[in-house]
């Protein structure tokens, strides 16, 4: 279906979507305990167009985990759903039920992303991928899983797909992970953010030669306008970016254009306020269906069309999470993209003195900011980094670290603010 809707109107799509939202609100109000109190005052009501949805409160992380089992479709058999929870990088982990038809949407609108990058179906794909499980596997725990491990590592050899764990990577390990690319010579290179960035940095430190996907494909992490510049050079193909979150999966994608990301709107639908906070309603799961939630990331939508021909709006800007702001001496707030641009102009960006960094904050106009580098940077370039970021900031404290740890869930956190 996706392949041919993709082609839609977007009055078709709106009708879509329209119809999806309609049954899906009869259900919740009737089945889930949580939407059923959410929305007394608006049973009644009738949505007829797609701005109508606004009217309908929204929800947040701390609502949903409140509510529990009360989230749960009382109708639905949950033994037929596959379970799940949010990294828990912001908060408490949500534990998630996702029933068969959402977990098709979202693989159909993947499968259409393939397409779109130029993946065909039996080429070879690398995954850089991690879980906090993986990292902490101990003896006993890999002697009761050697043999649902065996037969995982048969079935990836079998699909011409392998999978590499991305909290390793450190440069003993890449080193393998380089030399098994260049031998089965992967199309996609597909990951967190930050792996991929960490791959890219050792191929070019050490002057790595053959490896030549057709595409790499990033996930999330914010994807700064630097850091896709040095991956696309390294790897001479191009970067392809994607969207989701636990709650609802493949909300966004990247066409050939590289102007944004379309939202998937057969499956979802996605707003923002007028403070740019992301709201989703996944429009497919019905067993544990989320509604106009603000799922704590920051983004800019985009309605004007796209040279690709596709009527979707796009999602332009994904600015991170909403407590990840840091404040400034002045009491402005910025997000990463501020620091990477900072950052860019002043050398640091795409070379060899920095790769990653992070930022903590504790009080107000004062920061940590640890730098992840492989050689020590000497005091000049100390300088010029701290001369970068002194004029905004009363304290800067500057940390050169060989590796970052990128915490809960695997997903790299560039901005940590731990201010009440």
């Amino acid at each position: 279906m996706l392949d041919e809707s993709q082609h839609w109107s977007p009055e078709e799509l709106e009708a879509y979507q329209l119809e999806k939202l309609g049954n899906l609100l009869k259900e919740v109000t009737v089945n889930v305990p949580f939407y059923r109190d959410l929305y007394t005052w608006h049973a009644d009501e009738e949505i007829s167009t797609l701005q109508g949805l606004e009217n309908l409160p929204a929800c947040d992380r701390k609502m949903t985990i409140e509510a529990n089992d009360g989230l749960l479709n009382e109708k639905i058999n949950l033994k037929k759903c596959k379970i799940g929870r949010t990294g828990g990088t912001t908060g408490p982990p949500l534990r998630l039920y996702r029933d068969q038809e959402t977990r098709s949407f979202s693989l159909a609108a993947y499968y259409r992303f393939y397409d779109w990058m130029g993946i065909e179906a039996g080429m070879r794909e690398v995954e850089l991928w991690g879980s906090a499980e993986i990292r902490n596997l101990n003896s006993e725990l890999r002697t009761r899983k050697s043999i649902q491990n065996l037969k995982l590592k048969t079935q990836n050899y079998i699909n011409r797909f392998r999978s590499f764990n991305a909290f390793s990577f450190n440069d003993a390990y890449l080193e393998v992970v380089v030399k098994k690319l260049q031998r089965f010579q992967p199309a996609l290179i597909r990951g967190y953010l930050s792996a991929i960035l960490l791959l890219a940095d050792y191929i070019k430190r050490n002057n790595i030669k053959g490896i030549k996907p057709i595409a790499v494909s990033c996930t999330s992490e914010t994807l700064f306008q630097e850091y896709r510049k040095m991956i696309e050079e390294i790897f001479q193909a191009p970067l392809f970016n994607q969207y989701g979150c636990g709650e609802c999966n493949s909300i966004a994608f990247e066409c050939r254009e590289h102007n944004g990301m379309h939202i998937t709107m057969e499956h979802c639908i996605l707003e923002a306020d007028e403070k740019n906070n992301l709201i989703v309603t996944n429009l497919d799961n019905r067993s544990q269906p989320f509604i106009r939630y603000k799922n704590g990331d920051v983004g800019v939508i985009d309605y004007t069309p796209c040279a690709c021909g596709y009527a979707t709006p796009r999602l332009i800007e994904v600015q991170g999470r909403v407590n990840e702001n840091i404040i400034l001496k002045d009491g402005a707030s910025v997000n990463g993209i501020f620091f990477a641009n900072l950052f860019d102009e002043a050398g640091f960006i795409n070379s060899n003195k920095m790769l990653r960094f992070q930022i903590v904050q504790e009080v107000a106009g004062e920061i940590e900011f640890k730098a992840e580098v492989k050689k020590e940077m000497d005091d000049t370039d100390l300088g010029k980094l701290k001369d970068a970021l002194m004029p905004f900031f009363n304290k800067v404290d500057i940390s050169q670290n060989q590796f970052l740890d990128p915490g809960p869930g695997g997903k790299f956190r560039y901005l940590i603010s731990n201010l009440k």
